[in-house]
């Protein structure tokens, strides 16, 4: 580790061997994983199995491997131009480094499988050389360049090279291996990101910010578009856990995963690309492809232009429609980079992405038995989302201080149909109800910020600046009854002219609405923030730091259809309102170099994300009035931990404990008559739990161990009353949180002539979990194996790497989210999402150039 800006002489004082270090460490991650299986069986006993157990088999590697994971690493050594400062776009700043150097240069930290070596760096007789050791990480995530075991917060970073080699195409190939972080599908609605059992509402914004670079992708209110970016020609993706308020405002309430694109390289020509092919047992084939090219633009100037073509299998047959695998998907997307130096003081970068997605099925069975069907949509329901990003960052270096701008756009939509059937009419053959959501956000944010030079000896470090950010968003929802389509689509604008909104009544389509809602919102967050460091006694760091912010949100909710005509006689409904709040978020850290190879921090920091116009349905008959405005929720979140090496850098152990409060957590409220559902702010949660992570080089060449476990209890504080009368105690578990996560790789590589060769074998395991605090459906609880194979010739450039990769090996049918929705006395439709079945991929991917 890197202490700042005094570095102490190594600590050398081994008082055990290495063998027997290895055998404690290897024993208590083992004993850890077994408790943490034989807990989830046990608190869950009373509850009846949905999963289908075929992992007897590999039982006894099951518990030689069922503690932890923490990713492996890569070894190739970064070029200059590959240096932190440029890979998060932030104007590719002049090339420069943390503050403290070390002997050697740092690496990005590979988490999936396998770990090949540079060239050359295999030795013959295959015991490794004595200059082995676990790479340094250096991650942007706090906009400075910084070695990651040095800041004192939780940040997994996963190695784009990693990420493409193990044919990852989306946050669910690459989320399960980080410890305390679970994703969650919906079906019609965006996935999940859970961190530390911090879990947003399927209808509120995420309490897990997404971010390309310093760009925020995250909607401040309802979300219906989630954006997952593909991973390819990614340098890294940072995990980020806990508030990260001060420096990313409401959208982070809890923590964020960053994208950070790989960025032109100056004077290199470079070609990569893929191609892979996956088949889905139980399911179809599909291939995916893509590349990118980097080209330099005389000396001063480069451009890098990636575009991707992805075709996800499907795995769940419509047997209504006669449709086989119908929940396929179709992704393509495109990225180009534009980086300009005009002075050794000055930077100009230029980043355009746009992406689009289309699935013709939410992946949902209507079952508990694992069968990959269902039979109770006699219509497609799609999903069709895309977004374009453009973001303009300028730097300017002076003595003293950097100075960055960084202005971005970003535009996204969305259109879901979801057939709804079965909710009111269990196994009918003509359709009866349907789910429309239709939603485009326009979001707009400027930042001006200053921070202490790079590589500075200064005691001092620290950063400060402004920001503003602006949401236009638009939503639409309508519930259509049948599939009519009667002609009545002209004379839609002639009712609203006679009476407003006796035409709205009526689907574009022309079907009879239900219920009807149009959303126009608009937030806005001004903040100024700031955070300083001190290095003092020469091994210890203070931080501190905050965000001071204001927002407003609000809007109109234009609320039709039938069944606000009846209760309103009125065929529209009008709500409108604005939250206004203002508020300071600290942060506030310590940090302990007790020596070269130990450090302990502890740490505080606050989270909010913002209230605004209620986006439910009411009517005068509901058991509860919605209220017509939600606030703001807040996190405050307490941790500390301690980060050893050990035997120079080949054993790392670090340990983190937190606890979080969350305040008037926002929720979806719903009453038993189905008319009214929306959002409130209720009760409070506490999380309390650990995280581990254990890497090691054994003596033996290009053989890697990395384990990571976490232990999370996430439950109510306040007893309160949902709106449908469900009393909930103090110590509910909170929806989405499973206690315990572990995830374990083994990998190895070797050299055979000039090839390289490696192997490697993944086991994860989430533990049980319930879907929402009034039905507490169990979900999670099951164990994937993943393994992978791959072959290279590194001195026969243009010859690809191939890797063969198997994904959930057992065919399990874990369960990521269940419920039941019950619109009529008679229906109770049961929708649950599966993991993937096993998939095996053959990927192909190479590069050339300089």
């Amino acid at each position: 580790m890197h202490r700042f800006p005094v570095r102490m002489k190594m600590f050398k004082d081994e008082l055990f061997s290495r063998k027997s270090v290895s055998i404690v460490l290897a024993v208590t991650m083992q004993f850890a994983s077994s408790v943490a299986i034989a807990d989830d069986a046990a608190a869950n006993s009373s509850q009846p199995s949905t999963q289908k157990d075929n992992s007897a088999d590999f039982l006894e590697l099951d518990q030689l491997l069922s503690a932890p994971e923490s990713p492996p690493d890569a070894t190739t050594a970064p070029t200059a131009e590959s240096a932190p400062v440029a890979t998060n776009n932030d104007a590719a700043a002049p090339t420069a480094e943390p503050a403290a150097q070390s002997e050697t240069q740092p690496e990005t930290l590979a988490t999936i499988p396998v770990d090949l070596p540079a060239k050359g760096s295999v030795a013959a007789n295959g015991v490794r050389k004595s200059s082995a050791s676990l790479e340094e990480i250096v991650v942007t995530a706090t906009k400075q360049a910084l070695y990651l075991r040095d800041i004192p917060a939780s940040i997994t970073a996963l190695s784009g090279e990693d990420l493409e080699r193990s044919g990852a195409q989306s946050a669910e190939d690459f989320i399960k291996l980080v410890p305390g972080v679970n994703i969650t599908s919906t079906g019609d609605s965006p996935p999940r990101i859970t961190i530390r059992g911090i879990a947003s509402d399927i209808a509120t914004s995420s309490t897990t910010g997404i971010l390309f670079g310093n760009v925020s992708f995250t909607d401040a209110y309802v979300p219906f578009v989630a954006l997952d970016p593909n991973p390819f020609d990614m340098a890294s993706v940072e995990v980020l856990k806990g508030p990260q308020g001060t420096l990313f405002g409401a959208s982070a309430l809890n923590g964020a995963v960053r994208y950070v694109p790989t960025a032109p390289q100056l004077g290199v020509f470079q070609v990569k690309y893929f191609g892979q092919y996956t088949r889905i047992s139980d399911g179809s084939q599909a291939p995916s492809y893509g590349a990118a090219v980097n080209a330099p633009l005389g000396e001063t100037a480069a451009i890098r232009v990636m575009g991707f073509k992805r075709e996800s299998p499907g795995y769940i047959d419509n047997q209504k429609l006669g449709i086989k695998d119908a929940n396929n998907l179709d992704q393509n997307g495109i990225r180009a980079m534009l980086d300009w130096h005009p002075s050794d003081n000055s930077a100009v970068a230029f980043t355009y992405a746009q992406q689009e997605t289309k699935r013709n099925e939410p992946g949902l069975a209507d079952n508990t038995d694992g069968d990959l069907k269902t039979n109770n949509r006699p219509r497609l329901s799609y999903n069709n989302t895309s977004y374009d990003l453009a973001n303009l960052s300028l730097r300017y270096s002076f003595d003293w201080a950097d100075l960055i701008s960084e202005s971005a756009y970003v535009t996204k939509d969305g259109h879901n149909f979801f057939d709804a059937t079965a909710r009111f009419v269990p196994q009918s053959p003509i359709p009866i109800a349907a789910q429309e959501y239709i939603s485009a956000s326009k979001t707009y944010t400027q930042e001006l910020r200053l921070s202490s030079p790079a590589g500075s000896d200064s005691a001092w470090r620290w950063i400060g600046g402004a920001s503003f950010f602006k949401q236009d968003i638009a939503q639409i929802l309508n519930i259509p009854l049948g599939g009519l389509s009667l002609p009545i689509t002209p004379l839609i604008p002639i009712l609203n002219g006679v009476i407003p909104g006796l035409g709205d009544l009526f689907s574009a389509s022309g079907d009879p609405r239900l219920a009807a809602e149009d959303i126009k919102v608009e937030v806005k967050e001004l903040a100024l923030f700031g955070d300083v460091t001190y290095t003092f006694l020469e091994d210890f760091e203070a931080s501190i730091g905050g965000r001071l912010y204001k927002t407003t949100s609000g809007g109109t909710n234009r609320q039709g259809g039938l069944v606000i005509l009846a209760f309103y006689q009125n065929p529209e409904h009008l709500l409108e309102g604005e939250v206004k709040e203002r508020g300071f978020n600290p942060k506030a850290s310590l940090v302990w170099h007790a020596t070269d190879d130990i450090l302990g921090y502890v740490a505080v920091s606050k989270g909010f994300r913002v209230g605004g116009l209620q986006a439910g349905l009411s009517t005068p008959v509901s058991q509860t009035p919605a209220p017509i405005l939600f606030k703001s929720d807040t996190i405050w979140n307490y941790e500390g931990g301690i980060r050893t090496q050990w035997f120079d850098n080949t054993l790392r152990f670090d340990f983190t404990g937190f606890l979080e409060k969350w305040k008037e957590p926002q929720t979806v409220e719903g009453d038993a008559s189905g008319l009214t559902v929306y959002i409130d702010n209720v009760g409070g949660v506490k999380s309390v739990g650990a995280e581990a992570t254990f890497e090691y080089l054994p003596p033996i060449e290009g053989l890697k161990l990395s384990v990571a476990a976490g232990y999370t209890k996430t439950t109510t504080t306040e007893e309160f009353t949902t709106s449908n009368g469900t009393q909930v105690a103090p110590g509910s578990a909170w929806p989405l949180s499973p206690k315990w996560q572990t995830a374990t790789t083994l990998s190895y590589f070797t050299a055979l002539s000039d090839w390289r060769v490696g192997a490697s074998a993944t086991h994860t395991y989430l533990g049980r979990a319930v879907t929402n605090l009034p039905q507490h459906i169990p979900i999670f609880g099951y164990r994937q194996w993943d393994a992978q194979l791959s072959l290279a010739n590194p001195n026969v450039p243009w010859l690809p790497e191939v890797s063969l990769n198997v994904n959930n090996i057992t065919n399990e049918r874990g369960t990521t989210n269940q419920f039941t929705s019950a619109v009529t006395p008679i229906t109770t439709a049961v929708e649950t999402y599966y993991i993937q079945p096993r998939a095996v991929t053959l990927r192909l991917m190479g590069r050339f150039g300089q």
